[in-house]
C-alpha cells in the first residue's frame, strides 16, 4: 500500500484523471440527465465530488462517478472535490465495501474515469450488473468474517469470491475477466 494522503477541509480543485474509482460501471440514464444541465464553462453550480483516502495512494471517488465522467468527456482536467467523512464510508463495513470496490477496479484494470468509457450500461443492465453485485457483496461482507471468507474462497480457488445471497446459500464468484459464476453452498 502507498502512503496515506492528507485529509483536507473544504473544497479542493483536483486533477480529474488522478482520482481513483470505486465503481466498475456507469448508468447511461444518469449520464444523459447530467449532460442536460452540465456546463463545462461554469462548474460553480456543481456539487464537489466526494473522495476518500483508502490507503491506496490516491483520493478515490465515493460518489459522483457519472458527474466525473461527464466532466472528463467535456474536456475538464480538474474538478472540485471534498473529503468524505460520512460514517457509511469511514465505518468498518464501509471500509470493507469500498475496499472490495477498489479491488474490483484494480482487477479489471480500471484506473481512472476515462477507463469507464466502454462500461456504460442502460438502467436495467446497470441495476443487474452493478447494484445487484453491490448487494451480494454487502451480504457476504456483513455476514461473514475474514476467516470464513477465506474458507469460502477455497471452494473455487481459481475464481474470485465477490458476494453471496442474503441467506449465504448461494456464493458468487468471477473469473479474472469479470465473468460471473455462482455456486450453491
Amino acid at each position: 500500500m502507498s502512503a496515506k494522503l492528507e485529509e483536507f477541509e473544504g473544497i479542493k480543485n483536483y486533477p480529474l484523471l488522478e482520482l481513483g474509482l470505486s465503481q466498475i460501471y456507469l448508468n447511461a440514464e444518469k449520464i444523459r440527465a447530467i449532460e442536460e444541465w452540465f456546463d463545462p464553462c461554469d462548474t460553480s453550480d456543481m456539487d464537489p465530488l466526494t473522495v476518500h483516502d483508502f490507503g491506496n495512494g490516491k483520493y478515490t471517488l465515493t460518489d459522483g462517478h457519472s458527474r466525473a465522467y461527464v466532466a472528463y468527456k467535456n474536456g475538464l482536467t480538474h474538478i472540485p472535490i471534498v473529503f468524505d467523512k460520512d460514517e457509511i464510508v469511514v465505518g468498518e463495513l464501509g471500509q470493507k465495501l469500498y475496499g472490495a470496490d477498489i479491488e474490483w477496479c484494480e482487477r479489471l484494470h480500471l484506473r481512472n474515469i476515462s477507463d469507464l468509457s466502454n462500461r456504460i450500461l442502460e438502467s436495467e443492465e446497470y441495476n443487474r450488473l452493478w447494484v445487484e453485485r453491490c448487494n451480494k457483496c454487502y451480504n457476504l461482507l456483513s455476514q461473514t468474517n475474514e476467516c470464513e471468507r477465506k474458507i469460502l474462497q477455497g471452494k473455487a480457488s481459481n475464481l474470485y469470491l465477490y458476494g453471496a445471497s442474503e441467506d449465504l446459500s448461494q456464493l458468487y464468484f468471477e473469473d479474472s475477466y469479470g465473468k460471473s459464476v455462482s455456486a450453491k453452498y
